[in-house]
Order: C-alpha cells, then sequence, then structure tokens
C-alpha cells in the first residue's frame, strides 16, 4: 500500500507541475501590468538572464572583409532593421552602408543589402543610423566622394515599403566634410538630424556642429542651426528629445591648449531647434588623454518617462594610464544641475568602452558596452533600476555578456556605436560589431528572461501544492488504511 500511495503522490506532482507553471507565468504578467502602481519595481520588473545564440547578419563578404558601426530599428509592426558601414579594413574608411531585415522576431533574416548612392558617380559611405516613425523607415549615413562630382553631405534615405525601395535626398548643408551625424524624430514628425562639419580630417580640425531640420516626413531638409561655432574641437554629437519635443544635443569637447579630451557639452533648444542656449559642460573632470585607439566613443544623451535626462560616455577619469570606463550622470532639471558620476562596469581593469542604453517605460535602463580584458574584448549588458523616494539609489543588475566568443584587441575600432532596442513585448535587440571569424562582423542576439516569483507568491504556492498533497493522502490512508 505504502508503495501504492508514493505512485500516487508522484502522479499528482505530475499532474499539478503544469499548473504551477502556468501559474508562475501568470503571476509574471500580472507584476508586469501592475509594475507602475508599485513603488518598489526593482522587485518587479523581470530581469535578463542572459542572451540568445549569436546570429551572424554581415554574411557577405564577396565585396568588403570588414563590417563595423552597426544601428537598429523596430518598425510598429515588430520588423527589425540593421544597418552599417562596409570597409576593406578594420579600421578604415567606410565604402558602403548595408541593410538587413527580419519579419520573425530575430529569428531569421533576410540578405543583407548595399544602400543607394545620391549621385551618379561613385561616393563612399559611412556613420549609419536608422529610426522608425508612421509607417516610414528612415535610414541616414554620410556620403563622399569616390569618382565623379565633389560631394560630401549627409544623405537621409527613406522608404515608405519596408526597406523594398528607397529615396535618398540631401540632409546637410555644411561647408566642409559632414561626418558623424544622427537623427530623431519629435512625436509629431519632424526629423532633426545633427552632425559635424570639418575642416580638417584629424580630430584637432575646426569643427562645427549643424543642425537640420525636415518637416514633410523626410522629403526635404533645410539647415536651420549652427549649434556650435568653428572651433577646435567639438564633436560627436548625439540628441534627445523631451517630453514637449525640446532638443538637447551633447558632444565631446577638445581642450585646445592641451589638447585632452574627456569633456561633455550640452546645449538645449527651446524653440524646435531655430536657437540653442549658451553650452554648459556636464562633465568638466574627464580624461580622454589616454593613448587608447578606437575608444573615443558617442557620449549618449536620453530622456527616460518622467523627463529625467540622462548622460551615458566612457573615459578614463579613474581607470589610470590606457583605461577607460563607463560613466552615467543624470538631471532632473532638465540639465541645469547634474547628479555625481556612477561608474557603470564593475572592473575596473582594461577597458570599457562604447556605450549604448534603451530606457524602456518604467524608467529602467538597459545599458550595453564593451569589456576589454587581456587583449580580448566582447560586448556586455547590465541594467540600472533607481529606487528610493527621490528615485537617486541605483540598483545595478548583473552584468551579463552578449557575444559567444570574445574579440582580439588587434581589432581597434568597432565604430563609435552599437545599438540596443526594445520590442512591444519587452523583447531587448542587440546588434554588435565582432571579429571573431578574424574579421569584423556583424551579430544579433536577444534578450532572455528567467521567470521570478515573488516571495508571497512562492509561499501561497508552496502552501498550495502541500495542501494538496496532504489532502490526497489522507484520502488514500482513510481509504486503503495505508
Amino acid at each position: 500500500m505504502l508503495r501504492r500511495t508514493l505512485l500516487v503522490l508522484v502522479l499528482v506532482l505530475l499532474v499539478i507541475s503544469p499548473a504551477l507553471q502556468s501559474s508562475e507565468k501568470y503571476i509574471n504578467s500580472i507584476r508586469m501590468e501592475s509594475v507602475a502602481l508599485q513603488d518598489s519595481s526593482i522587485e518587479t520588473i523581470p530581469e535578463v538572464s542572459g542572451f540568445s545564440s549569436n546570429v551572424l547578419l554581415s554574411t557577405d563578404d564577396s565585396s568588403y572583409p570588414h563590417h563595423v558601426e552597426v544601428s537598429m530599428t523596430i518598425s510598429d509592426n515588430g520588423t527589425l532593421f540593421a544597418g552599417w558601414k562596409e570597409s576593406n579594413t578594420h579600421n578604415g574608411p567606410g565604402i558602403r552602408v548595408s541593410i538587413i531585415k527580419s519579419v520573425d522576431g530575430g529569428i531569421t533574416w533576410t540578405s543583407p543589402y548595399s544602400m543607394p548612392m545620391f549621385t551618379s558617380g561613385t561616393t563612399g559611405q559611412s556613420d549609419p543610423w536608422l529610426a522608425w516613425y508612421d509607417g516610414t523607415v528612415y535610414y541616414t549615413y554620410l556620403e563622399y566622394s569616390i569618382a565623379g562630382p565633389s560631394l560630401s553631405q549627409i544623405t537621409v534615405a527613406r522608404s515608405d515599403n519596408y526597406g523594398a525601395s528607397w529615396t535618398p535626398v540631401t540632409a546637410s548643408y555644411g561647408a566642409f566634410f559632414a561626418d558623424k551625424e544622427m537623427m530623431v524624430i519629435s512625436d509629431n514628425g519632424t526629423i532633426y538630424v545633427v552632425y559635424d562639419d570639418t575642416d580638417d580630417a584629424t580630430i584637432i580640425g575646426n569643427t562645427t556642429i549643424r543642425l537640420t531640420r525636415s518637416t514633410d516626413g523626410g522629403i526635404t531638409f533645410h539647415e536651420i542651426c549652427n549649434i556650435t561655432e568653428q572651433t577646435p574641437w567639438k564633436g560627436l554629437p548625439y540628441m534627445a528629445l523631451s517630453s514637449e519635443s525640446h532638443l538637447y544635443v551633447v558632444w565631446l569637447y577638445l581642450e585646445p591648449e592641451t589638447l585632452n579630451w574627456g569633456n561633455i557639452e550640452l546645449s538645449k533648444s527651446l524653440d524646435g531647434g531655430s536657437t540653442f542656449q549658451e553650452s554648459q559642460f556636464i562633465n568638466s573632470d574627464g580624461n580622454y588623454s589616454t593613448s587608447a585607439p578606437g575608444k573615443i566613443t558617442l557620449p549618449v544623451v536620453r530622456f527616460d518617462q518622467n523627463d529625467r535626462l540622462y548622460v551615458l560616455w566612457a573615459d578614463g577619469f579613474d581607470g589610470g594610464e590606457n583605461s577607460f570606463d563607463v560613466y552615467l550622470r543624470y538631471s532632473d532639471d532638465y540639465g541645469d544641475t547634474w547628479s555625481d558620476r556612477l561608474r557603470v562596469n564593475p572592473t575596473v581593469q582594461g577597458n570599457q568602452w562604447n556605450p549604448e542604453m534603451f530606457i524602456d517605460t518604467y524608467g529602467k535602463l538597459h545599458i550595453v558596452y564593451y569589456d576589454e580584458q587581456g587583449g580580448y574584448y566582447r560586448p556586455y549588458y547590465r541594467s540600472i533600476t533607481f529606487v528610493g523616494d527621490e528615485h537617486d539609489n541605483p540598483v545595478l543588475g548583473n552584468p551579463i555578456p552578449i557575444a559567444d566568443l570574445q574579440t582580439s584587441s588587434s581589432f581597434t575600432r568597432p565604430g563609435e556605436y552599437m545599438s540596443i532596442q526594445m520590442d512591444s513585448n519587452g523583447v531587448l535587440h542587440i546588434v554588435w560589431t565582432d571579429g571573431r571569424n578574424d574579421e569584423m562582423d556583424i551579430f544579433y542576439a536577444h534578450g532572455i528572461y528567467g521567470v521570478t516569483i515573488p516571495l508571497e507568491s512562492s509561499i501561497i504556492l508552496a502552501g498550495m501544492t502541500i495542501m494538496v498533497i496532504a489532502g490526497i493522502a489522507f484520502y488514500i490512508r482513510r481509504r486503503y488504511r495505508v
């Protein structure tokens, strides 16, 4: 009889186990829906536990062996678009930019193809940037003459049919070399493009940061402002929009007397980019003077859902000679004052650089960056949630490697950025560059989420399980008198 009792209990556990798993999913769903109503959001938002197997996107090496500087956007129906720069060397100039897409959430991808050239001549292309708005995908990149008519411009190509065809237009009107652009689109569809206009190919060349705008869906662009006057050297701009569509632009600043890098400036416009206020330093204690090739990367600026303004960047502030770390600051008064810097990476050895972030609708920061140790590097992910009455207590998640394999540090320039986006289902998608195949390639992975049951729910489920088993055991004892 005892053996029969044990067998019945095992069968009961097998029967109720799927129910318990369903309960876990149900509880997790409730947690996601009620997260905005709970003060302890750090305990209610599911954490990324890992990343999927990496998918090679740059599958065509027939023309160019190296693929770097990747950007991504997601359409309203969940189509993923990724674009990157094609080059003959791992750290050389761009020759073409390519694009690829997935209609099944990153499971399968189309074959990559090159974007059109603006003129009938041959242009070099570089610095891809993608954005989606209201049924249209926008792809901006710089173009410069290789053969044919003289040209140096920022091009914006638009597609109303999910990338089946493209219409490129001029989106810059600088006097010199147009470089290092990025794009944002406001809620009313206004497209802003910010870029460098430099008269020297070196980092100490005279540079102006310029802004153009389109109010007709990218059909035409008009220059509306010089954010900075020409000076050595301000560059690598990044832009964000507040909830009222006010423009905030940050850039790196080169000290003209010492030629040391590290300071980040910010300027804001409250009139749609027509004028900008006097710039201010976000940090004046940065240190880019370390001799680390390829580590000078874009400073990232983003607003969360409550108009808290974040700036994310990398510099050699306290890492010692030839060592970079990733830092974060935030402002709750639209950039007038700033928090102390917070180091994102837990390890100070080696180099950590090339940061990018996505801020979800709950205010949680999802950050990616490269981590270089012992002659190799790979991309990592780390989350940050701010808790407390003033939301000033940062809780950092564990750093999680994204790439399956490492890249040799002999590949010195994966580009100034990689990309992280979140789809409407709350799944993170990441694209980056690495050199695992002895050439620079573009890879993709999505986040994997472990189901975490709150303590009170776990106690309830455990109690229910014990009660069911005890009831069945009692019945068996009475029925079979064991």
